[in-house]
């Protein structure tokens, strides 16, 4: 679900049923994100915006994260 500031449904932007799935990988943790759309169009509409871009940004934000959580205090 693409959603305001405030966590409410954003108006005109279709629903996806995102799953992320943790599996052991070569001794890490590997995120397997999945979405899906309800048609065609609703996918195309978040290619158009950068839903690609935009997921790849957070995860690398996410990377960043957990690399300085394991760094000795």
């Amino acid at each position: 679900m693409f959603a305001d500031e405030g966590g409410n449904a954003a108006d005109g932007m279709p629903v996806t049923l995102v799953t992320l799935t943790f599996v052991e990988h070569e001794g890490k943790t590997k995120l397997i994100m999945r979405s899906r759309f309800a048609s065609a169009e609703g996918l195309q509409q978040v290619m158009g915006i950068g839903i690609v871009q935009g997921c790849a940004s957070q995860f690398y934000r996410l990377d960043d994260l957990l690399e300085n959580l394991q760094e000795p205090c």
